[in-house]
């Protein structure tokens, strides 16, 4: 007894004069403490900071969109938004699969296999060529202030753009073609008042349309993925074009996107291209040079 006593004793006294050392050197203390905070974060600490900051980036963009409600863009029925391929193919393959089992008395009505035949040979063949040459509508996404806000402050163009990339088309390679070339002038050269075209390569594809308020301003968003060959500066530079060609009454904006970049349409509230007089049928310039001439 008397011996652990003394050992618990000495084990107090090397505890005491221990703290009582450290009392006694406050300069070793701050010493220590800036050691410490010297020290560097750990490879794994420093990879775990990494890993959580895109989680935390996708979770706030997730609780955003899901604080963001859609309506129906459309909620009229629009006959150009239905696929002629996707109806007239199975129309016409049923006419000749019965035009054939009727031809063969495997099925009643030989009396108009033939023509079964004949109009569902035309039909299959329609129907497969609209599918081939058909081009999908891309997806339009619209906030219920942007739907309010639409027959107030959209312009006649931004109507017609959301109209036509939202519908059927044949023919065509992708939506607003057209404008992009103009834009971009693929395969150009340059001079000293335009600048170079891009490769036809680099084309951007358009993949989304979304409808939103902007500072209470209706603003038509157009979603374009890109090849990472195609730098953003290649967009900005290009900034007065988007704004002249889907102009007036409206300010282009562009945003670069991980996906490629959003092009806002935002209205300038100035009424500009709404509503318009109809315009009449342009004549042919009377001499080389001259503007073109309206019917009176």
């Amino acid at each position: 007894m008397m011996q652990s006593s003394c050992t618990v004793c000495s084990g107090v006294s090397r505890t005491v004069v221990s703290s009582s050392e450290h009392r006694s050197s406050p300069s070793q203390m701050q010493q220590g403490r800036r050691a410490v905070l010297r020290q560097p974060f750990s490879s794994g600490a420093v990879r775990h900071v990494m890993r959580r900051a895109p989680v935390q980036r996708a979770a706030r963009q997730v609780c955003a969109a899901a604080s963001t409600e859609y309506v129906d863009p459309d909620p009229q029925f629009r006959i150009e938004k239905i696929s002629f391929g996707k109806i007239l193919t199975p129309v016409g393959v049923g006419m000749l699969t019965y035009g054939f089992g009727s031809f063969f008395t495997l099925l009643p009505g030989g009396d108009i296999s033939s023509l079964l035949l004949i109009y569902g040979f035309v039909i299959s063949l329609l129907g497969f060529a609209l599918a081939y040459a058909q081009l999908q509508p891309v997806p339009c996404k619209t906030t219920q202030e942007a739907y309010d806000l639409r027959d107030a402050q959209a312009t006649d163009i931004q109507k017609q753009v959301r109209e036509d990339v939202t519908r059927y088309r044949y023919g065509d390679e992708q939506h607003l073609d057209e404008a992009l070339d103009r834009i971009f002038r693929f395969n150009k050269g340059g001079s000293r008042t335009q600048l170079k075209g891009v490769a036809r390569r680099f084309t951007p594809i358009l993949t989304g349309v979304r409808e939103e308020v902007h500072d209470g301003m209706y603003t038509l968003v157009l979603e374009f993925s890109k090849k990472k060959e195609m730098p953003f500066e290649d967009w900005t530079l290009r900034q007065d074009k988007f704004q002249s060609f889907f102009g007036p009454g409206i300010n282009a904006k562009l945003t670069e996107t991980e996906q490629g970049v959003d092009v806002e349409l935002v209205c300038d509230g100035s009424g500009e291209g709404r509503g318009g007089p109809e315009q009449k049928d342009v004549l042919p310039p009377l001499m080389p040079g001259l503007k073109g001439r309206q019917q009176n």
